[in-house]
């Protein structure tokens, strides 16, 4: 069953020094044989967009919103999670009327006030070779417990009306009552 659109958090038995400790991650791509990839988003890095669009010489007018650490994998990408409302040269569909946008030509577009209804800007992403996921998800050796995800489906609102550690602990509320729906 494909994880697109999903949200992995990170269960509360992970150790604090594990870097994906208290992460809220949004599936992105899972592919059997390219494996999974995803965004943490709920990690800020010390970077505005006002910073990065400077970079591609581009002038942002505000010094918010913050960027957000994706994730450890290729620190160079910069990615844009994003609704459906826009796109740019290089956009992809991303699940849940999701897109995932990633070129020059988005910096631009922002600074002119051309920008989605709902968005957050990355540097990183997460990924996971083809199975790796399903393994830490079981506890599968060499993973035990302490890796496990939990899985859990979001909407818009979830996804960009939260940040940090609130995020993570309404992450951990929606999957506790997904949970008990399901059930019952």
């Amino acid at each position: 069953m494909s994880k697109v659109g999903k949200l992995l958090i990170a269960n509360p038995l992970m150790q604090n020094d594990n870097p994906f400790a208290k992460t809220v991650i949004y599936i992105y791509a899972d592919d059997p044989i390219q494996g999974t990839s995803g965004v943490i988003l709920n990690k800020l890095t010390e970077n505005s967009v006002q910073d990065l669009c400077y970079d591609h010489k581009v002038t942002y007018p505000s010094s918010a919103p913050k960027v957000h650490l994706g994730g450890p994998v290729n620190h160079k990408a910069i990615v844009l999670l994003h609704t459906d409302d826009w796109n740019s040269q290089n956009t992809a569909l991303a699940g849940n009327n999701l897109l995932l946008s990633s070129d020059k030509l988005m910096f631009l577009k922002l600074s002119q006030g051309n920008e989605p209804v709902y968005w957050r800007m990355m540097i990183g992403l997460t990924a996971w070779a083809p199975d790796q996921l399903d393994m830490e998800m079981r506890g599968q050796f060499p993973y035990n417990n302490t890796h496990k995800w939990l899985i859990a489906d979001p909407s818009e609102e979830f996804i960009f009306g939260y940040d940090g550690d609130e995020q993570w602990d309404k992450a951990l509320e929606l999957y506790s009552q997904q949970m008990v729906d399901y059930y019952f």
